[in-house]
């Protein structure tokens, strides 16, 4: 009696511990983007404390992965790499096979960062995939982030506006998942969107995404910081001259909130080319003089080749042609030996332009030579990447199958283990099974006569979606489409040109008189209005359909008979 009462005892001191400890995990997962100085203190501080309490293995495998997220912040990208694979082993060993999911991303997105696409991509399809397997929708929300950044910043725009719209649908998921282990803030989210609606040309949505970042409660310290340079480089593009200086402004008073040498070069770096675009090119110098000083101390050669370009810019807007030469020519040989020929396409390209407006056109052909063979180079390797990240997925779509091939044998066999146990529960309910089909067929009987064949699969889809997103609690929207006037293509045209446009999980529901209603599970209506707007800039869509689009609004009890014969009336 005395040695439970101990054991008693134990618990109760220790497991309000570990709750605290979970909450200040949990801080410390903000902190790493907030304030990645105080992230590190919180993080020694507790493995002190781990090391003398001696918690689950779980909890020091969270703590690792904190620690890969606050090396890359500080861009420590090699210790990244090395710990995200030791945490993977760990998580491995534990038989924590959903927490390697958080490990791979954070592996890749180190991978990204010193310019190993090939590396990066195929991790973060299988951290994916992971996250999938496992309802993880934080690891769902890192992975999808980072590849639709990257995907950003290699012009496959349509992949990174899935990817994102499935981001922003699982934020919402990231609170109510069981364990907790590590998240992006959703303004990262949010500002991933912006960055690549002002790629695709639309800067003005892109600014309406930002700020909408920008007023979050965790948008405090970096996070800030970057969301406002983000919006003074749009607000240039807007040609919004006092926006610019008002974002640059705060941007600035953030500046002491950056805690490591590596993030202000950086900061000042990003700070310097927008002032160069404004035509300040002195009061980028200065900037430019402390990032590559710090970039070459760190031995950084990708971040060191970009500040040199930029000084090159400061020097060409001064006159001083022999200066911006030389810098250009460093910038060229570091791109050339770490094989970044993207960039490379681009410093040619600006060497071609600067000797054509000296009318030295023999050295501009040239470099314009120089500047296509380096793009042809990106462009292949851009699509052996993206071939390798086909391969990728396809492979672990073979292995979820096969893993789900062995799952069914496995229930199969412990069906036929259990048949005799079965066969007495059948013998039990037997008679209240035909009770209750004789209550289904009544109620059958009674209900009205089915809708026509071509109209019967699209409503029995949809009743199943809005059963599943009420049973689910899950997100579900739908938008109508009204075909009006004169139309240039039909409406079985229209639907398939519409079903290139959607998800695999999304299907059209036809309703009276030729119109359409789009249902698109698992989306939020703020996903759901997104994509009703890139519907309509389709001009060739929209011009030839006649169409308007519109959110539909449902109500509590709708059913699936009720939604449509609101609309069919």
């Amino acid at each position: 009696m005395e040695f439970r009462l101990r054991i008693f005892g134990l618990l109760l001191w220790f497991l309000p511990w570990v709750t605290h400890a979970n909450d200040l995990l949990d801080e410390i997962n903000t902190l790493v983007f907030q304030y990645p100085a105080e992230a590190s203190k919180k993080i020694t501080a507790l493995e002190k404390q781990f090391a003398s309490a001696d918690p689950e293995n779980l909890s020091n495998l969270r703590l690792k992965l904190l620690q890969c997220e606050l090396l890359l912040q500080l861009g420590d990208n090699q210790a990244a790499i090395h710990l995200a694979k030791t945490g993977e082993a760990m998580a491995s060993a534990l038989n924590a096979e959903h927490v390697r999911a958080y490990f791979m991303s954070c592996q890749a997105d180190a991978y990204a960062s010193i310019g190993k696409l090939d590396i990066a991509m195929p991790l973060l399809d299988g951290a994916i995939s992971l996250a999938k397997r496992h309802q993880q929708p934080q690891a769902l929300v890192m992975g999808l982030r980072l590849r639709a950044q990257l995907d950003t910043d290699n012009n496959n725009f349509t992949s990174a506006i899935e990817d994102l719209r499935l981001a922003l649908d699982a934020c919402d998921d990231i609170p109510a998942q069981k364990e907790h282990w590590a998240w992006p803030p959703k303004a990262y989210v949010l500002a991933a969107m912006g960055n690549l609606l002002f790629s695709t040309g639309d800067p003005l949505q892109a600014r309406v995404y930002t700020e909408s970042a920008l007023t979050l409660d965790e948008a405090k310290g970096k996070i800030r910081h970057v969301l406002l340079k983000n919006l003074a480089q749009i607000a240039l593009h807007l040609n919004d001259p006092v926006a610019t200086e008002a974002y640059l402004q705060e941007a600035r008073t953030l500046l002491p909130e950056l805690s490591s040498s590596l993030e202000l070069a950086i900061s000042y770096a990003t700070i310097a080319s927008i002032e160069i675009k404004r035509g300040y090119p002195d009061r980028a110098a200065d900037l430019l003089d402390v990032a590559l000083n710090t970039f070459e101390q760190q031995q950084l050669q990708v971040y060191a080749m970009r500040a040199r370009k930029l000084k090159a810019d400061v020097a060409f807007a001064r006159n001083d042609d022999h200066a911006a030469l030389a810098l250009m020519a460093e910038a060229i040989d570091t791109a050339t030996k770490l094989q970044l020929d993207y960039e490379l396409a681009n410093y040619q390209r600006l060497l071609a332009n600067h000797f054509a407006s000296k009318q030295q056109f023999q050295l501009a052909f040239e470099h314009l030579n120089e500047s296509f063979d380096a793009a042809a180079r990106a462009n292949i390797a851009a699509n052996n990447s993206q071939i390798q990240q086909f391969k990728a997925r396809l492979s672990q779509r073979l292995n979820d199958a096969s893993l789900e091939k062995t799952s069914n044998a496995t229930r199969n066999e412990r069906h036929t283990i259990s048949g005799m146990y079965m066969l007495l529960i059948g013998v039990v309910l037997f008679p209240l099974g035909m009770v209750i089909w004789q209550i289904k067929r009544q109620l059958t009987e009674r209900q009205p006569e089915m809708a026509p064949q071509s109209l019967q699969q699209p409503q029995q889809r949809l009743e199943h979606a809005m059963n599943q997103a009420r049973e689910a609690k899950d997100s579900l929207s739908l938008l109508r489409i009204q075909l009006t006037g004169i139309r240039l293509i039909s409406q079985e045209e229209l639907q398939q040109r519409l079903t290139q446009r959607l998800r695999q999980a999304d299907f059209i529901v036809p309703l009276a008189g030729d119109d359409l209603l789009l249902v698109l599970p698992q989306t939020s209506s703020r996903s759901a209005e997104w994509l009703s707007r890139q519907l309509k800039s389709d001009s060739e869509l929209f011009h030839q359909a006649g169409a308007v689009i519109t959110l539909v609004n449902t109500h509590p009890f709708d059913t699936h008979e009720t939604l449509l014969d609101r609309f069919n009336k």
